[in-house]
């Protein structure tokens, strides 16, 4: 029987040659990858990161609504946030936030089930943020301190650990009860605007509002402007109630829940809250 014969022709030669990459391709593809990669991978984990922010906001968002419902149910008040923040015009025929320890009492009942000691603070769970962790501005140019905030920073460095790890407290002061909230706790980034806000429960409706009113940028000359009384810089810094991309005011951010309460960029209206956050 005749042998079959292998075709060791030149054309069949040269197709063999070409089914097979070259070391000098392989590299070059991988190198084509590997810049690929470094382009689109820090965008790609931003987009994450952020969209993990905005599912752990809505989950606090939801906690809070809840828990001051609870709490209006449990009193029996009708205008909740009025009574609790009720400041008499003339402080001599009693003291200012009269009903603030009722309040509270109610209040953190209804978030976490524990009462509150003499200095209205829950014992348990408590979490003093002045002691050294660090918070910063919306876009990262400040450190931020309780005083930078004054009447608000109660509710963000007084706060409580709840059982999913968020921070959250309740703060009756300016005439008005504000819900402080860190929606991951202790984790980064720790910004005001990207995972802590303060809000304000609305003395009308009892829901869930903005802390402050729509934000403005004032420039550097405004803010130079502004006069204060010694041991009052936090006028200065919470002026125009920042919420921006260029403010160095320690405060910048405490205006980020007019926003976010809109789903809305502070900068660019085609795009969502967290899908513009720095």
């Amino acid at each position: 029987m005749e042998k079959e014969k292998i075709d060791v022709s030149p054309l069949h030669s040269s197709m063999k040659k070409k089914a097979a990459f070259t070391l000098a391709e392989v590299l070059i593809t991988l190198g084509i990858i590997g810049v690929v990669a470094a382009m689109t991978m820090p965008s790609l984990i931003h987009k994450f990161q952020n969209k993990a922010l905005e599912t752990q906001y809505k989950k606090s968002i939801s906690v809070v609504s809840q828990a001051v419902l609870k709490a209006k149910a449990d009193s029996g008040i009708d205008n909740f946030a009025q009574y609790c923040a009720y400041y008499p015009y003339d402080i001599n025929s009693g003291k200012p936030y009269d009903h603030a320890k009722e309040c509270y009492e109610i209040l953190f009942k209804s978030l976490i089930n524990k009462g509150i000691n003499s200095n209205y603070k829950v014992t348990q769970n408590f979490v003093d943020r002045k002691r050294g962790e660090i918070i910063k501005t919306y876009n990262n140019k400040q450190s931020v301190a309780v005083n930078d905030l004054a009447g608000i920073g109660g509710s963000i460095f007084n706060t409580y650990a709840m059982p999913d790890g968020s921070y959250i407290s309740f703060e009756i002061n300016e005439r008005n009860i504000y819900a402080g909230i860190d929606t991951n706790g202790s984790k980064k980034p720790n910004k005001l605007g990207h995972d802590i806000f303060v809000f304000k429960i609305n003395s009308k409706n009892d829901a869930l509002a903005a802390a402050t009113n729509k934000p403005e940028i004032l420039s550097d000359e405004e803010l130079d402007n502004i006069e204060y009384d010694e041991g009052k810089e936090y006028v200065k810094e919470r002026a125009g109630n920042p919420c921006n991309l260029t403010s160095s005011q320690k405060a910048n951010g405490i205006g980020c829940s007019y926003y976010a309460l809109k789903n809305e960029c502070p900068y660019d209206s085609s795009k969502t809250y967290f899908d513009c956050l720095p």
